[in-house]
């Protein structure tokens, strides 16, 4: 193992390994080993010229050898991985040819642009928990690839990128896309973004570093892992075999667990108090902890609210689901928080928007309201607020222990308690706010009215993929997920086009089931190519696109905060000063899908109804009100602008 760190290196802020080197200018000397079988200029062993008449393989493997490309091939199948996604280029072809021979077993989807692939292997695996594999070829593509990797990163969700370099006998050359110029390779520009980067810098280094990867992936906080792999490895062999996977045991084999009296003691701060609520935050969704969490509310009789990224943690018809808290939540959520005297918080971070940018009264009031915190992370313990118990732990290990716990001991909130009934006040007092909207024949259409529309048509499997922006907080106040995990968001890097090009994962993890993203002309028209995707690899998504010719929640933000001054927030015709934006539906059917324009809320059910029980990709163009701004019930700061004050509710510092 000494000599084998001189060509297999791992960068990575997550785990430390021998092979970790400073990047920069200063190191590039070290940062390509080269042995001297390796040195430019020389003529590997196996390797067959490139005027060669011959139309057999380069690097002809011996009796005992295997390339580069088959042992990745393999070993994706031996991880049963059903699909690759990504863009060719000269330096993935060898990849593509291990592929090939696998594509009974293995499904190849190619995107229009890499960054496609990785917001569809993103969604993929918050809804399945497999990582798949996604590829590009040298230079610009792992440079496209970087904004769907760090989204996926953010919000913890894997899968594998395996990215195209120079061969290692062309290193420090200045060939084609060479990295040389910049001040670190594309490993180092990675690593903030995966949980490892490995260098591949020979082929047998594949048999250790594609089990690490998977493990890495799957295990603690998930997160994406990515190959830097010179193209001639492809075609290049070794006297190996394709390595099996590291047993990764059941789930709570090796999640982080509490000592039951520290549980026990959490359990009755929670129960002991009038106030008392339950957070799911992203972190049960990562952990799939949804069966858990609704054992343990029910347990206790304990009322549920969620960040966003926690949203349909439980149902929305739950009778304990209090819905989202925050600057753009549901206001029954966001009052309880504000009221509560103790709250039980599982995987939440706390960020900004959910907090009301941490000003009392807006959201929160911590203290008085003692704060239990679990997170599989302890930096993200008493980051934001101070904790009364702070407690380091997976939150599927965490609840399960809890409902055990809570079950032998027996207490509970009785339902009816003065506490339910307050809260039963707040739902009232929300659905008779909500409802005038949702009944709203106004033209240009009302969002309430399309979202009630929407969740009265859409059946209990749907799945909802949130792009970014006001879409994304239309959809936080009103959708109505009927199925735990039914709804995601990106929620932390936030990437626009997530949505767009990510329902097509959705699409690959849940066949049978509709498939649909709603997002904003600004949003689709980033990714518009998915249309094209899907048509091509029969995947019918529906993307309901909310056209208000504008990126709306940046426009109203230039509202908000500086005084009605817009400037490249609209989409206006220059020359004549009229809004102006594509036809979408027409683009729709030039890429082989369906597009229907809606303009009249009328109009809207019978499109949508047809769009999710078609099985064609359809585009649905809907033109919306677009002075129409969502209800605040709590606050977001733009530091030193003064917060906004809500338009539902009102601020209650206790």
């Amino acid at each position: 193992m000494q000599d084998r760190s001189k060509s297999y290196e791992g960068y990575g802020s997550q785990s430390a390994s021998l092979g970790y080197r400073p990047y920069g200018s200063e190191a590039r000397d070290s940062s390509y080993p080269r042995s001297s079988g390796e040195m430019r200029g020389t003529t590997p062993s196996g390797y067959t010229p490139h005027g060669s008449q011959a139309r057999t393989p380069s690097y002809g493997a011996g009796a005992n050898e295997i390339r580069g490309a088959d042992i990745i091939a393999e070993y994706l199948i031996k991880e049963k991985v059903p699909c690759i996604l990504g863009y060719a280029g000269h330096g993935a072809i060898g990849l593509l040819d291990g592929i090939y021979k696998q594509t009974d077993r293995i499904r190849h989807i190619s995107p229009r642009i890499e960054q496609a692939g990785g917001f569809m292997a993103d969604v993929y695996y918050r809804l399945t928990g497999q990582p798949l594999a996604v590829y590009t070829s040298t230079g610009p593509g792992p440079m496209n690839m970087m904004i769907s990797v760090a989204n996926a990163f953010y919000d913890c969700s894997a899968f594998l990128v395996i990215t195209g370099q120079v061969p290692t006998t062309q290193f420090d050359t200045g060939a084609l896309q060479d990295d040389y110029r910049y001040h670190g390779d594309m490993s180092s520009m990675f690593t903030p973004i995966v949980k490892k980067s490995w260098r591949i810098r020979k082929v047998d280094d594949l048999v250790k570093a594609l089990p690490d990867a998977f493990t890495m992936m799957r295990t603690g906080r998930p997160g994406p892992v990515h190959f830097d792999m010179p193209y001639d490895l492809y075609m290049r062999t070794a006297p190996v075999s394709t390595p099996d996977p590291n047993v990764h045991g059941q789930p709570l084999n090796w999640r982080t667990t509490v000592a039951d009296e520290t549980v026990e003691k959490a359990l009755n701060l929670l129960t002991s108090a009038q106030r008392p609520l339950i957070l799911a935050g992203g972190g049960v969704r990562v952990a799939r902890a949804y069966e858990e969490l609704r054992a343990l509310a029910e347990q206790l009789e304990i009322p549920v609210y969620t960040s966003f990224m926690g949203k349909s943690a439980l149902p929305f018809d739950h009778r304990l689901n209090l819905g989202v808290a925050g600057v753009w939540g549901e206001y029954p959520a966001t009052e309880a928080a504000r009221s509560a005297d103790v709250i039980l918080a599982i995987g939440a971070r706390f960020n900004d928007l959910h907090t009301g940018s941490w000003l009392p009264g807006y959201v929160y009031n911590i203290p008085p309201t003692r704060l239990i915190q679990v997170d599989i992370d302890p930096e993200e313990i008493g980051r934001n607020y101070p904790v009364e118990m702070g407690l380091v732990g997976d939150a599927k290990a965490f609840l399960a222990q809890a409902v055990r716990i809570a079950r032998a001991k027996g207490g509970r909130l009785s339902y009816g308690s003065p506490w339910h009934k307050e809260i039963e006040a707040w739902r009232t007092d929300w659905r008779n706010f909500c409802e005038p909207f949702e009944r709203s024949n106004e033209v240009p259409i009302e969002p309430r009215r399309m979202m009630a529309e929407m969740n009265r048509i859409s059946p209990p499997e749907t799945v909802m993929i949130d792009d970014v922006g006001n879409c994304q907080v239309w959809s936080e106040q009103y959708w109505k997920p009927r199925i735990a995990g039914n709804h995601i968001t990106a929620g932390g890097f936030a990437a626009m086009g997530f949505g767009v090009a990510g329902v097509l994962g959705a699409r690959l993890a849940r066949p049978n089931s509709p498939c649909v993203t709603l997002c904003g002309d600004g949003n689709f028209m980033m990714m518009p190519h998915a249309v094209a995707t899907a048509a091509e690899y029969n995947l019918p998504a529906v993307w309901v696109l909310q056209n208000n010719y504008a990126i709306g929640c940046i426009r109203d933000l230039q509202r908000v905060y500086h005084d009605g001054r817009e400037i490249g927030t609209s989409f206006v015709n220059e020359r004549t000063g009229e809004l102006w934006n594509p036809d979408f539906a027409k683009m729709a059917e030039a890429m082989g899908g369906r597009g229907i324009r809606v303009e009249h809320p009328d109009q809207f059910g019978d499109a949508y109804r047809e769009a999710i029980r078609s099985d064609v990709p359809t585009l649905i163009d809907v033109i919306i009100n677009r002075d129409t701004t969502m209800p605040v019930v709590g606050t977001w700061q733009m530091p030193p602008i003064p917060e906004v004050q809500p338009t539902f509710g009102k601020r209650k510092v206790r």
